[in-house]
């Protein structure tokens, strides 16, 4: 199959992790299909990349505040469509020329999911959230969602053609044997022999129950990975931003939990992480989280008696099933087999 993927966020264009991002998606197509992927890049061009994929990148630089680098990628994937069975835009702002009834567009939030209350007074936003959303829904030939709670938030008119598939994850990048530090090795001296919590991600985070769980286990070594905004009134927590795939990868490989705690989820990259590494998770049992864990490989937040880590996990998850649940579930492999079969439905 000839498929042809649309996206903004690729390589080093993006904040998202390349072994965690929805982009990998294209890199799992590429081992058994002839695939290209439009993007942009400092100049046009045209070349294939260390995984056989065929990149096509329009020309874009600086601020994209009215998106005209994605309006460029789907001009120019309107013109390159005819050559391909199958066109898949990862993310519904770079859709906007596209033919009507041509192509699958994931979604990955929506209006009406609590982030949106927090963005609605940047004016710049309302050409993404009003008007490429509701362009995308109207002419896709499929619409996915990462969670099902995002269902819910698509338009009734809309609905027959709109389905939930799960965000996927490198668990052959996110497994614990090819962490390249031993726990030990990786833990400072004063912190050796401490309970470890890694949080992950600032996303959605519920800061008061964050707080509320650090003030109940004062003797952990806590570290929160990703966190712009500290919390005030915890010097000890451990703070670390813009480190690798492979030292986060090493920091679950130490950690004995990793905490979760949301007031809002779709998919969550975190989340899916830390599972495929075998970790425990401690999180809020909310739609969109409970499309990813279940009380077999979590511990939700509503089942704690109280707050403290060490009792509550004197029974944790094995780490081999909560790992082999990923593996089943969510390994790219098996979500590109479901949009497989989504890019051969006509309808």
């Amino acid at each position: 199959m000839k498929i042809l993927f649309l996206s903004h966020h690729w390589a080093n264009n993006s904040h998202h992790s390349q072994y965690s991002g929805f982009q990998r998606l294209v890199v799992y197509a590429a081992r058994q299909h002839e695939v290209t992927l439009v993007t942009w890049g400092k100049e046009k061009a045209s070349y294939v990349d260390e995984h056989g994929i065929r990149v096509v990148t329009v020309k874009g630089g600086g601020k994209d505040l009215l998106f005209q680098k994605r309006m460029r990628i789907s001009l120019m994937g309107r013109r390159m469509a005819d050559e391909f069975d199958a066109v898949h835009a990862l993310y519904e702002d770079c859709t906007f020329f596209l033919k009507k009834g041509s192509f699958t567009v994931t979604f990955h939030v929506l209006p009406g999911i609590a982030v949106y209350k927090e963005l609605k007074q940047q004016g710049f936003l309302f050409l993404k959230y009003h008007v490429l959303q509701k362009r995308a829904m109207r002419r896709a030939r499929h619409i996915v969602v990462v969670s099902t709670n995002l269902l819910e938030k698509v338009p009734e008119k809309h609905r027959g053609k709109a389905r939930f598939l799960p965000h996927g994850i490198d668990t052959e990048f996110w497994d614990p044997a090819l962490s390249e530090r031993k726990a030990e090795e990786a833990v400072p001296a004063e912190a050796k022999g401490k309970f470890v919590a890694l949080c992950v991600g600032a996303h959605g985070l519920d800061r008061e129950m964050m707080a509320k769980l650090i003030a109940a286990n004062p003797t952990a070594r806590w570290v929160m990975v990703g966190i712009k905004e500290r919390l005030e009134g915890y010097s000890e927590v451990e703070y670390l931003r813009g480190i690798s795939d492979e030292r986060l990868r090493d920091l679950y490989a130490e950690a004995n939990v990793m905490v979760r705690p949301l007031i809002f989820a779709t998919a969550n990259n975190s989340v899916l992480e830390a599972m495929s590494m075998g970790k425990t998770i401690l999180a809020s049992r909310i739609p969109g989280i409970t499309d990813y864990l279940n009380d077999a490989n979590c511990i939700f937040l509503d089942t704690m008696k109280d707050l403290s880590l060490q009792r509550v996990l004197s029974g944790k998850m094995d780490p081999g099933s909560v790992r082999g649940y990923a593996v089943r579930e969510f390994s790219w492999q098996r979500v590109l087999n479901e949009y497989l079969q989504l890019y051969n439905q006509k309808s």
